[in-house]
């Protein structure tokens, strides 16, 4: 556990992904990777060190995040060799779920062609510069990288899954001018928010996998500010009811599903839970070209799970990605 503590630390310092500044001004979220108990007993730390630390060396000052892929680097920045490296080295580091990336050429052709959810979030992102942003379950920052375009005071993932935090940092190596963003290891009800609060939270993605929807929702409105604004992101059903799973049971695949809500309970429960002006300001129906199977993510996708008329594979009617916005009383 020590060396983890160690390593992963005295890795990002040593690399340089953020200035001293940073390091100062910032110093109790960079103290997660000391203390996210999670985090540092992970049996593979020390092998994805090792991962990162043969990436190639390059400097570059290329960073653009404007299009659907993050795009690091120029491709005459790096040789043959070097490019045969990067991609051997990142893919070890698959399954990649969000993206794409393009790192001085190379795709990183993630399972989730992630713009197309960012382009039905953007029109709802509040129009304010130099805010603090909290994404829950970032997953490896890729929609960190596409909130630079808000300038921010700060945007910062919280994610629980110590490979996507590795993800993070492998891209992050080559965009050290960029001080705005960071992963840190935790879970959101672990995050201690004393000395820092947020003016946008998104959760996407993450409703539906909570145990406790209403703790969920209550841990959020904690570490909002008055007035503060929430995009939620979540699975809905059209039903009257909700679609509870039980426990050893799948949804789409998935066992890690506690209840899918239609959209009259999740306004609900957010209005509960002492939130305003909610609305659902989207719908959508995920199909294969957004999430599939890839190079960079083989294992089973969308198609797997899903059959062309919306059905899952365990018999549970369609279902839509919704969109809700709402503000903290």
């Amino acid at each position: 556990m020590g060396i983890s503590k160690i390593n992963t630390l005295s890795y990002i310092k040593d690399k340089g992904l953020y200035s001293e500044l940073t390091f100062q001004k910032y110093k109790y979220l960079f103290n997660y990777f000391q203390t996210d108990v999670n985090f540092i007993s992970h049996g593979n730390i020390s092998n994805w060190i090792d991962i990162l630390s043969c990436l190639p060396s390059i400097e570059t000052s290329h960073v653009n995040f404007s299009n659907g892929a993050i795009r690091i680097g120029h491709p005459s920045e790096i040789g043959l060799h070097g490019k045969k490296i990067l991609e051997e080295k990142l893919l070890e580091l698959s399954p990649w779920r969000k993206g794409p990336f393009i790192l001085f050429g190379t795709e990183i052709d993630s399972e989730w062609r992630s713009y197309k959810k960012w382009n039905r979030i953007k029109p709802f992102l509040p129009l304010d510069k130099g805010i603090r942003i909290c994404d829950i379950g970032c997953s490896n920052g890729y929609y960190l990288y596409k909130l630079l375009e808000t300038e921010p005071e700060i945007a910062i993932g919280v994610e629980k899954t110590p490979l996507y935090i590795m993800q993070f940092l492998a891209t992050k190596i080559y965009a050290k001018k960029i001080q705005e963003i960071l992963v840190i290891p935790s879970s959101v009800e672990n995050f201690q928010q004393e000395k820092i609060d947020f003016d946008l939270v998104l959760s996407m993605g993450v409703l539906y996998h909570s145990k406790a929807p209403e703790a969920h929702i209550e841990t959020i409105k904690k570490i909002l500010k008055k007035n503060g604004s929430l995009i939620l992101e979540t699975k809905i059903t059209n039903n009257t009811k909700n679609i509870y799973v039980k426990k050893g049971q799948s949804f789409a695949g998935m066992k890690n599903i506690s209840i899918i809500f239609n959209e009259k309970n999740v306004i609900h429960l957010l209005k509960s839970c002492g939130f305003k002006n909610i609305e659902c300001v989207n719908k959508s129906i995920t199909d294969y070209e957004e999430q599939r199977s890839t190079k960079w993510m083989k294992g089973k996708s969308l198609k797997d799970f899903i059959y062309p008329n919306g059905t899952t594979i365990e018999g549970h009617s369609d279902f839509y990605r919704a969109i809700f916005i709402a503000r903290k009383k």
